[in-house]
């Protein structure tokens, strides 16, 4: 009903909708194939839902013939993951569409355990954050996507984090033009924690990331490599771009060149991810500990910087 309003109304409004946003009264909405759940796909839940609330999404393939957008709406949005802690809930563009749009958006935003794939757009194939500010993306995974300028996904005026999260086999078909199949930054940051770049292709520069003169980009124990293009096939950028490392980042032609990732701190148990049981072995622990496995850092003592360096490392180990 809103078509008609100008952007500087549409962010006035969205503002409005987050300021007004109440966790109390938040929700759990359900999604499944199966017909059991409140709907049988993601976008109706998305429309439905109030901001604050919570959308969990059961294991299968969602096809899409459009995008998801939700502006102004803070969402957590979660998949379904298999035994091995890799995600099993699928949103497929169907080679038609870009799967997911956030706009205006805060850090109460978080999507966990979803692989976005096939999705195809002249920008941001995949997923685009815009106008936004700490939007968190974990164990997800966007591949197989193909956009004709700019990315699988894109980050434009806006701040996120992907952690545990992978990049891969995504293509940028425009001849001579595409910049950053995989990720491009036009204005913003992006922080890769535990995170892989890996397999894309661009026709021009940045397979794996491109950068503007606006664009800056933090890995943390993340790898880019085995991306190709004519031009920074790792990481392309415009005077004024910014890469830091963090430690432990490894930006490579030949992926086998990294060296292999340390086993998961925070994966107590050993079964190659990081999980609930995990997370209720450290609690149990909590407290002074000397040379236990809950005590990640070494001090002698198990306490909130143990929790957050177990929630770093949430889900698969890699």
């Amino acid at each position: 009903m809103h078509r008609h309003l100008t952007f500087a109304a549409l962010r006035a409004l969205s503002t409005a909708f987050i300021a007004a946003a109440s966790p109390a009264h938040a929700e759990t909405i359900t999604v499944c194939l199966d017909g059991s759940c409140d709907f049988t796909t993601p976008g109706a839940a998305v429309e439905a839902a109030a901001a604050g609330d919570t959308i969990e999404i059961a294991a299968g393939t969602y096809l899409f013939s459009a995008p998801i957008n939700t502006f102004g709406k803070n969402l957590v949005i979660r998949g379904a993951v298999g035994a091995d802690g890799r995600p099993v809930t699928v949103f497929d563009g169907q080679n038609s569409t870009t799967l997911l749009g956030f706009w205006f958006v805060s850090e109460l935003t978080q999507v966990e355990n979803i692989v976005l794939a096939n999705g195809h757009a002249e920008y941001a194939s995949a997923l685009r954050v815009d106008s936004s500010s700490g939007i968190t993306f974990r164990n997800c995974v966007l591949r197989d996507n193909r956009s004709q300028f700019a990315g699988a996904m894109m980050i434009f005026s806006a701040s996120a984090t992907m952690i545990g999260c992978e990049v891969v086999d995504n293509v940028g078909s425009h001849p001579g033009q595409s910049a950053g199949a995989g990720i491009r930054v036009s204005s913003g940051t992006l922080t890769l924690i535990d995170s892989a770049v890996t397999g894309n292709a661009a026709t021009y520069i940045g397979g794996g990331i491109f950068l503007s003169s606006q664009g800056i980009v933090k890995l943390d124990s993340s790898r880019v490599c085995g991306n190709t293009a004519p031009n920074g096939p790792q990481i392309g950028m415009n005077p004024g771009g910014t890469v830091t490392d963090l430690g432990g980042a490894c930006v490579m032609g030949n992926c086998d060149d990294c060296p292999v990732s340390p086993a998961c701190p925070g994966d107590l148990d050993g079964n190659g991810f990081v999980d609930g049981t995990d997370l209720g072995a450290l609690l149990a622990a909590w407290g002074p500990c000397a040379a236990c496995l809950a005590d990640i850092n070494g001090d002698g003592v198990v306490n909130g910087l143990d929790l957050g360096a177990m929630l770093g490392s949430w889900g698969a180990c890699r």
